[in-house]
């Protein structure tokens, strides 16, 4: 039986590439909902701050999911590769389940977390690892492709600001659900690089660069942060503090 491999992130997919996996069908699926619109997800598009609009992918999925439909009537078998703290890719998998949740077909998931408990996301895994990471799939029931199309209708339904995912549970949560966290952080370093803040950040909680740099751009003009020096080439590395 033939195998479509869906991944988020473009570093996963390169090393799934790279990988001795590469023989089977490899889906890039760079779909971001945890921040946005989803009323238009059933016409395959979310409506996300064009700050977030960087890539196409972002906001539109019409061809990964006419990909996942013929795998269907091809009968092969469909792979999820996530874990239980990535939201962008357990969001994915929670859509996938509500769009096969009444299609004949064969659905696995992979945790990178079953692997090694510090592998936040697949995306963290070398080539081999993403080989051995493949032998502990799961196979899902009926019963849990239908748990989880469930927990995806919740979520459209509430169709909060933001989407965070928390020990293997999704909440439906406000713009302002991390500003805490980022305020404390930004308050131990001082002044510093808005680059220096993410990237640390991004090593509690990942999410995307930009949308930390959303994020830290609502606080300024909120005036909890100040910008103490502009880069006028490139706001990323502008300095802040506390405001």
């Amino acid at each position: 039986m033939k195998t479509l491999e869906i991944v988020f992130g473009n570093s996963c997919y390169m090393s799934m590439k790279k990988s001795s996996l590469q023989s089977n069908d490899i889906l890039l699926f760079n779909l971001l909902l945890n921040v946005g619109d989803l009323s238009k997800i059933e016409e395959n598009k979310i409506n996300i701050p064009k700050e977030l609009c960087n890539e196409k992918g972002n906001y539109l999925c019409k061809k990964e999911i006419l990909m996942i439909n013929n795998a269907i009537i091809k009968k092969e078998k469909i792979r999820i590769w996530t874990s239980n703290y990535n939201i962008y890719s357990f969001l994915i998998m929670l859509y996938i389940c509500n769009i096969v949740k009444n299609q004949d077909c064969v659905i696995y998931v992979v945790y990178s977390d079953d692997y090694n408990k510090y592998y936040t996301s697949p995306s963290l895994m070398s080539s081999i690892e993403l080989e051995e990471l493949s032998r502990l799939e799961h196979k899902l029931t009926k019963d849990e492709i239908i748990k989880y199309s469930n927990m995806w209708e919740e979520i459209v339904k509430i169709n909060s600001e933001m989407r965070v995912l928390e020990n293997g549970i999704v909440k439906s949560v406000s713009i302002n659900y991390y500003d805490n966290m980022i305020l404390n952080k930004l308050k131990k370093l001082g002044q510093v690089k808005i680059s220096k803040l993410v990237a640390m950040l991004m090593k509690e909680i990942y999410l995307t660069d930009n949308l930390y740099v959303y994020l830290i751009k609502i606080l300024i003009e909120n005036d909890k942060i100040r910008i103490v020096k502009i880069d006028d080439n490139r706001f990323f590395n502008s300095v802040i503090e506390l405001g």
